[in-house]
């Protein structure tokens, strides 16, 4: 008994050959191979596009005076001299966010300094007190008498601290913690410490769209964002796609004087395609 040979059948090769049916099996393998790679080339295409950078903190934005920037006080305001009587009525003084040399006062200093110095509350200048008639608080009903009222050490009111007022700081009136001009007057600038990639929209896939949004947010001192604003808009739906993912962000939070305070702040969220 011998063995059986393999013989010369055929092989997965032989439609290369000559053989019979051989150019059919030719363009079937032919159409195959263009189906796949055409079937790749679109895995490669609907691949999502990447973001090319995480958004960083703006530190020079060519528009930032036509950004919606509000410093209404630090903390509302409040001050007085440790005076019996309650403050009496009267109108702040000249607004501005310079250091405060002199804070306001009520009672006019027997002796003239010799360099005077006008009396400031630290709050931003496009926010307008009426300049008419003598200093004091405007939200005082009592107008019979000159007094900075109880608090102290120095300003007008209840409360404390070169303001006018019954809350804390500089400022004028009753109010929240407000928000602090990062990196001026001993602010420190908040930083981000987790900063998820947004993703793109359809729209802007689909349009190969990309550049860059400009987003104004309040930084909390819990380092949260809040009040998110569009500075920059890019539209195709990017501009919500930042908001959604500077949403998510987390920062370490600015201080003053070692203290963590809120601030308000431009990012710039980068919408790259490779």
């Amino acid at each position: 008994m011998t063995a059986a040979s393999l013989g010369p059948g055929p092989s997965l090769f032989s439609f290369l050959s000559g053989n019979t049916n051989s150019k059919i099996r030719r363009e079937a393998f032919l159409l195959s191979l263009m189906g796949q790679a055409a079937i790749l080339a679109l895995i490669i295409y609907l691949t999502p596009y990447v973001i090319h950078d995480t958004g960083t903190i703006v530190r020079n934005f060519s528009n930032s005076r036509q950004l919606p920037l509000i410093f209404s006080g630090r903390n509302g305001g409040g001050g007085g001299n440790r005076d019996p009587l309650a403050a009496s009525s009267g109108n702040p003084p000249r607004a501005s966010l310079e250091t405060q040399i002199v804070p306001p006062t009520v009672i006019v200093p027997k002796e003239t300094p010799r360099l005077p110095v006008e009396q400031t509350v630290v709050i931003a200048p496009d926010v307008k007190f009426t300049q008419v008639g003598k200093i004091g608080d405007p939200l005082s009903p009592y107008t019979h008498w000159f007094s900075n009222g109880p608090g102290g050490p120095t300003g007008i009111g209840p409360g404390c601290c070169g303001g006018i007022g019954p809350s804390s700081g500089p400022g004028v009136g009753n109010g929240p913690p407000g928000i602090y001009p990062a990196g001026k007057m001993g602010t420190t600038i908040p930083q981000p410490i987790y900063s998820p990639e947004p993703s793109f929209s359809e729209e802007a896939r689909k349009a190969k769209y990309q550049g860059t949004v400009v987003l104004v947010i309040v930084i909390g001192k819990d380092g949260r964002p809040y009040d998110i604003q569009i500075g920059q808009s890019l539209g195709l739906g990017l501009d919500q796609k930042a908001i959604e993912a500077v949403n998510r962000w987390r920062f370490r939070p600015a201080t003053l004087n070692g203290e963590p305070v809120a601030t308000k702040i431009a990012v710039q969220v980068d919408f790259h395609l490779y």
